[in-house]
């Protein structure tokens, strides 16, 4: 029992944060890409570099497909084929995410310099412990949940 409050402390932090609009593994890609990590092997892989324990690898490429490939990315250099690659097509996913030599945007700087909330102008859509995440939908986390306004505009729209 002593882990479980880590634990939960971790999973919560993957909840949108209040200023940024992304979750704490989103928000350690974008400072380690802004630090020189352009490669996605370490991104992944190394553990201790990432200092997060949510997600798998291929998840952690998930989350890097929606920084880059919204209708404004916050990372750039994501190989292009990964827009059009099944998630189950692994054999072909890990060749593309190795391709890649990431960078990150001028929109992607001023998110990781907490001046932008990425989900106001890209479309949030996923799962996060049962919850369906959306912007319409977005519960955050800062550091105390937040629910979602009743009143929430439909941010994420082109």
């Amino acid at each position: 029992m002593p882990l479980l409050k880590p634990v939960l402390v971790d999973l919560l932090e993957e909840l949108p944060s209040n200023s940024t609009g992304l979750g704490a593994s989103e928000m350690r890609m974008l400072e380690l890409i802004a630090r020189g990590y352009s490669l996605t092997n370490a991104l992944f892989h190394l553990y201790q570099l990432r200092q997060t324990r949510i997600f798998s690898e291929w998840e952690y490429g998930y989350l890097l497909d929606g920084l880059a490939h919204g209708p404004r990315p916050a990372v750039a250099g994501l190989d292009e084929e990964l827009r059009t690659l099944d998630r189950k097509n692994l054999r072909d996913r890990g060749p593309a995410y190795l391709r890649s030599r990431l960078s990150l945007t001028e929109f992607g700087k001023a998110v990781l310099a907490h001046k932008e909330d990425f989900s106001r102008h890209n479309p949030i859509d996923r799962w996060w412990g049962g919850t369906h995440l959306t912007n319409d939908n977005l519960w955050r986390w800062n550091p105390v949940l937040i629910a979602p306004s009743r009143k929430q505009s439909k941010r994420g729209a082109p």
